[in-house]
């Protein structure tokens, strides 16, 4: 990431900071396939959400799963369908409305859910430590700047000479 890129170094470098943490993004969800990878997990790390929320709240649907993820309804139906395809999830019928399915870990999915959880809880220690390393709760602090866009958008930010 500090390879002196163009941006980085750019006096207005600081209007492309989505062009960065999109960067970062992509570092850590490649970082993240690498860690699953590692653990035997079958499925990518744009996906773990997906695999804990169905683990934690099934049997669910996919609208419960892109509501809860904040996620459009086509993103969490792409990652389900992969899911189905890896054999993690299946889909049920519902009891309770037979045009509805609903979704669970298969086994498989929850031998790959129990690996995940354990693989998670080191992942999250291992942020806490680039946390103290750089001085700053990254999670803590996109989740203060989304919430402060939200309140006043960059437009409103913005002043006019």
């Amino acid at each position: 990431m500090s390879d002196d890129n163009f941006i980085d170094t750019h006096g207005l470098g600081s209007a492309f900071i989505a062009y960065q943490l999109e960067r970062l993004a992509e570092l850590i969800v490649a970082q993240g396939n690498d860690m699953l990878d590692a653990a035997g997990i079958t499925f990518p790390s744009r996906a773990v959400s997906t695999v804990l929320f169905i683990g934690e709240h099934q049997p669910t649907s996919t609208a419960d799963i892109a509501r809860a993820l904040g996620q459009p309804h086509q993103v969490a139906t792409q990652r389900v369908d992969l899911l189905v395809r890896l054999g993690i999830v299946e889909r049920i019928d519902d009891p309770d409305d037979g045009r509805r399915k609903l979704l669970r870990l298969t086994r498989q999915g929850v031998a790959q859910f129990g690996v995940l959880t354990a693989r998670l809880a080191k992942a999250g220690q291992a942020f806490e430590a680039l946390f103290d390393e750089i001085g700053c709760n990254l999670s803590a602090v996109t989740q203060r700047a989304a919430d402060s866009l939200l309140d006043a958008p960059l437009l409103s930010r913005m002043k006019d000479d």
